[in-house]
């Protein structure tokens, strides 16, 4: 039997054990939660795989492939069985052909019983099979093109919301540094004014702005869970939790594309189906010739023994050949025209916006930078005034708003500093994707 202090113990060592068992648990289901989203990268990774608009853009590109197969399958001998028994009864009709109901005999002769299998390909079709396939391959590069565009859109609209909300985060860490650095200073105000230093109304003043900081921390906090929030929607990501996001690497700067680029390359495979097009019209007025070939059973009467003699093959060749289609070739090359003026329209603005917009954030990274260097020398200015009005501060030489302002000024030029950087950031990317 064991002692009294072990039975004592008994129930405490399992419920120990029972407790350190639903840690470890939890722990080993925390390690298998995925680690929430905080840098550019990752969010850009997550879009890619998750947008269903890229998803489809990759669908229809394999659907091209497959039909290019349904081409070159339309071009090889096409078999087709048909089966017909249709009777024409001639009822109450005399010996001379008079009266009675049915068709003439010369027409219905009795009916149709047929069962046949033809078989037809087209001959000499070389170029028109060519210029099919272009146009299915011409297609192919648009669904790509475009897919790489849909991509580049995600991508900018992902940057710039990440961006946002980065800079969301800086104004609430802003606000969060403010209030940190005021409470601090709370506990020795409060000394100085026991001391007789300062009057109780500049603390209630100061006290009142601490308040005040505090709503602006909360608004500040809502502002950026909703601005994450927004980036999580268009990135299609399922967590919720407020994270720090961190900042992102600023992209190389790139010269810009020319009509290679993915937004222009467009205009060039419209160009050159605009061209295939043309030649598809050239291709239907040729003359088209086909062999063709049946064998089967056709017979105008349904008893046996004509039937049975009735079984036999023909072939031969087919020729069509357009003579006049009420001037349907030149309406279609004048469509073709102008498509292609609309397309040289297109491509000459887009070209030109898009220089335009080169060089105003050029201009503007070159501002920025000088911006970002005026509020840096401002910034140890104002770090400086900081420290000589705290020393100040507490022999009295300086009032507590005064004070105050000194530091709303120092926390001011820091939130400046970081919404400059991140402007910078944003026409960086913006000439990236210029680049591209």
């Amino acid at each position: 039997m064991l002692p009294p202090r072990f039975t004592t113990f008994r129930p405490l060592r399992r419920w120990v054990l029972l407790v350190g068992c639903c840690l470890l648990t939890s722990g080993q289901l925390r390690a298998q939660v995925p680690g929430e989203l905080r840098t550019l990268e990752e969010f850009l990774a997550l879009a890619r795989s998750t947008s269903p608009m890229l998803r489809d853009y990759a669908g229809q590109v394999s659907q091209n492939r497959i039909d290019i197969l349904i081409r070159g399958a339309q071009q090889r001998p096409q078999v087709v069985g048909t089966g017909a028994a249709v009777a024409a009864p001639i009822i109450g009709r005399r010996a001379n052909g008079e009266g009675g109901l049915g068709y003439d005999e010369a027409v219905s002769n009795g009916g149709n019983y047929a069962a046949v299998a033809s078989a037809s390909q087209p001959i000499f079709n070389s170029p028109v099979l060519r210029n099919d396939y272009r146009i299915l391959e011409s297609q192919g590069l648009v669904l790509r093109n475009t897919r790489q565009l849909a991509g580049l859109d995600l991508r900018r609209s992902i940057t710039d919301q990440f961006l946002t909300a980065f800079a969301a985060e800086q104004q609430w860490t802003y606000n969060q540094s403010l209030l940190r650095q005021l409470r601090q200073q709370d506990g020795q105000l409060r000394q100085l004014v026991n001391a007789g230093v300062y009057k109780q109304t500049q603390y209630l003043a100061f006290y009142a702005s601490v308040r005040n900081q505090e709503v602006s921390t909360q608004q500040a906090r809502l502002t950026y869970r909703r601005e994450l929030g927004t980036l999580r929607y268009l990135a299609g990501a399922s967590d919720t939790a407020l994270v720090r996001l961190q900042a992102p690497n600023p992209p190389t700067h790139r010269a810009l594309a020319g009509l290679g680029s993915i937004t222009q390359r467009q205009y060039q495979l419209d160009s050159l189906r605009l061209r295939l097009d043309r030649e598809a019209v050239d291709l239907r007025y040729r003359p088209q010739l086909s062999w063709v070939l049946d064998a089967g059973l056709q017979s105008s009467r349904a008893a046996p023994v004509y039937l049975g003699r009735s079984f036999g093959f023909s072939g031969g060749l087919a020729l069509s050949m357009p003579i006049f289609d009420g001037h349907q070739r030149q309406l279609n090359y004048a469509r073709i025209e102008l498509s292609e003026q609309t397309r040289v329209a297109y491509r000459t603005f887009l070209t030109t916006q898009r220089r335009q917009q080169y060089q105003q954030l050029e201009g503007l990274t070159r501002e920025s930078d000088q911006l970002i260097a005026t509020i840096r020398e401002q910034l140890r200015i104002a770090a400086a005034l900081v420290d000589a009005g705290r020393q100040q501060l507490t022999t009295g030489d300086i009032t507590i708003l005064d004070y105050l302002q000194l530091v709303s000024s120092y926390r001011g030029f820091q939130f400046s500093l970081t919404q400059a950087e991140t402007e910078r950031l944003r026409n960086l990317y913006a000439l990236d994707y210029l680049g591209e």
